[in-house]
């Protein structure tokens, strides 16, 4: 098994911590899309518990009852298959997409860098893979923290190091300040415009957490949250975004 595989399989091995409004049951998003072929990636801080809802009939994402277990430690390589299908295959899988989420962000990427999530060049990773009933803003740093140290920092760092991403996209301000933060990565500043302010972030980086991936990548971020952000905001961050992608070789 090769090493990525191996992170993810001790992952989903891992129990939830208590106590942080874990939806029950649930299994760690690994990534939504093709992380491991995607040239860029959306990253923002945990996946909402929407991800577990029923859609049609059909699930987003796979719980221990659906893979016939009671407990994370009986998970083997072939429920991780499982698990990762769904995880890869969430925007091919007609009528499960939770659209009010992703579809603002979808159309501001592929109309600023060309890149999709349905088209598999783009995919959405997490600070912590772990599903909340709660959203972030609302979890508390004790909670935060538990979150965080089950294994989920370090798979995120894993994930990207043995990907092909070159850039990650950081939408709005919280997500922004907070994974860089958490990344502790220098990075610049750009008021865009000063009234109404919208302020860049720009970074750059060969390493994610501690781990060492092997090149440089690029951090895009804004303070504006795209999905209540208004037509003049969103094509100022798009013309700006493309233009700092200009150089970066597809």
């Amino acid at each position: 098994m090769e090493k990525l595989n191996e992170i993810i399989l001790k992952r989903l091995k891992t129990m939830p911590p208590l106590d942080c409004t874990v939806v029950p049951g649930s299994t760690p998003v690994v990534a939504f899309g093709r992380f491991r072929s995607a040239k860029v990636a959306t990253i923002s801080l945990n996946p909402s518990y929407r991800e577990f809802d029923i859609v049609k009939d059909k699930r987003r994402f796979h719980n221990l009852k659906s893979l016939g277990l009671s407990r994370y430690e009986d998970i083997n390589e072939n429920h991780m298959n499982q698990v990762l299908d769904y995880c890869e295959r969430y925007f091919e899988r007609p009528g499960i997409v939770y659209k009010q989420w992703f579809n603002s962000i979808s159309s501001f990427l592929k109309g600023s860098t060309d890149y999709d999530y349905y088209d598999g060049t783009a995919c959405h990773l997490d600070l912590s893979q772990w599903a909340t009933s709660n959203i972030w803003g609302k979890l508390n740093s004790k909670q935060k923290k538990a979150l965080t140290s089950t294994g989920d920092l370090e798979l995120l760092a894993e994930i990207i190091k043995h990907s092909q991403i070159h850039t990650l996209f950081l939408n709005g301000v919280t997500t922004s300040k907070e994974i860089l933060k958490y990344f502790g990565i220098k990075h610049e500043v750009i008021l865009l415009r000063p009234y109404n302010k919208i302020e860049g972030y720009i970074a750059h980086t060969d390493e994610i957490l501690g781990v060492k991936i092997g090149r440089t990548i690029k951090l895009i971020g804004w303070n504006a949250y795209i999905k209540y952000s208004g037509k003049d905001s969103i094509k100022l961050l798009s013309e700006w975004v493309r233009k700092e992608m200009e150089y970066i070789v597809k």
